[in-house]
């Protein structure tokens, strides 16, 4: 009997355990902690201290605004145009040019583009202008009277003031029956009374083969300055322009008048130019060979005068000239 009461007693015991196991096991264990609050994601990232920093931006492509890979597209690129084209007297206009190359006479270094004008449009510029000059002009003179017989616009029928010898030296002298200056109206007058009575806005002189014998290089430089003095004296509101003087046919030189005294003068009147902003024409240039002397195309007399062939150019290098005024485009500096 005792030992069936310590067997139920066991029975019971196990029996007390197992339930209280299985009812701790079942039932949840009560926490009293209380849990970490959640970061809320803010619209605007922090600094440090506090003050909002932009949010990032999507950097465009450098080919577009669109931040996503575009199709490759086709090539739209305009096609190179073709390099412009001229003779080698159409030189950049307003460039620093040597007058002198390799000890000669450099050529071909005035333009002869008209930018886009008719050649009408260009001579008719001349026509409130006066050619000043020797008997080179006078040629020209005589090559105008010609073309003005089937053109009667031609160079705008402009004004010449010219005679055969004359120069820098004969236009300082007083005027006198006897000397060298031509006659405007009937009489005698100085260059700078000239262009005033007949109201030049222009005047376009080509002297100095008359004078190197005479002043020398020096001289006749000297004597171009007065002129240029005198002429602004009288006609404060002219515009000036000097044509280079004319080299002269191969075996007609002489101990003087030759072309490298010729160079040397063209270069120091240039030099005067370049110092008073008056622009210089280098006709001369056109008109000589490799060796810098007249070829026979443009020589009439195996010296220093000039052929229609040789004026043809002349005129071609005078409406450029003409065409940069019109179009305000400066003109070649020589030196």
């Amino acid at each position: 009997m005792k030992k069936i009461i310590n067997i139920i007693s066991i029975i019971m015991a196990s029996l007390i355990m197992m339930t209280a196991f299985c009812f701790a096991g079942c039932t949840p264990k009560e926490n009293n902690s209380t849990p970490e609050p959640t970061a809320q994601p803010t619209s605007e990232p922090q600094i440090e201290d506090g003050t909002p920093t932009p949010a990032p931006v999507a950097t465009p492509q450098q080919t577009g605004t669109n931040t996503e890979t575009e199709a490759p597209t086709a090539d739209i690129s305009p096609e190179p145009t073709e390099e412009p084209t001229g003779t080698a007297s159409e030189l950049p206009v307003g460039d620093d040019i040597n007058i002198e190359t390799n000890g000669l006479p450099t050529r071909f270094t005035m333009p002869t583009e008209l930018y886009g004008l008719s050649k009408a449009e260009c001579e008719a510029w001349f026509e409130d202008a006066c050619f000043v000059g020797d008997s080179v002009v006078l040629g020209w003179k005589n090559y105008n009277s010609l073309m003005l017989q089937n053109d009667p616009g031609f160079f705008g029928n402009t004004r010449f003031f010219c005679e055969g010898s004359y120069g820098f030296g004969h236009a300082l002298e007083p005027v006198t029956e006897d000397s060298l200056h031509p006659r405007y109206g009937g009489e005698k007058h100085s260059i700078e009374d000239a262009l005033q009575l007949m109201n030049a806005k222009k005047a376009i002189i080509c002297f100095g083969v008359n004078d190197i014998s005479i002043y020398g290089i020096d001289g006749t430089l000297d004597n171009c300055r007065e002129l240029i003095s005198r002429i602004y004296a009288k006609n404060p509101n002219i515009k000036l322009y000097f044509i280079s003087a004319m080299y002269m046919y191969k075996g007609s030189e002489k101990p003087k008048l030759n072309n490298a005294n010729l160079l040397l003068l063209n270069r120091g009147i240039a030099e005067i130019c370049n110092e008073l902003n008056i622009p210089f024409i280098n006709i001369a240039s056109h008109l000589i060979d490799e060796e810098g002397f007249v070829p026979d195309e443009y020589s009439s007399d195996h010296y220093v005068h000039q052929t229609y062939a040789a004026y043809d150019v002349w005129a071609e290098v005078l409406r450029s000239v003409a065409a940069r005024e019109l179009k305000g485009i400066a003109h070649p500096v020589f030196h």
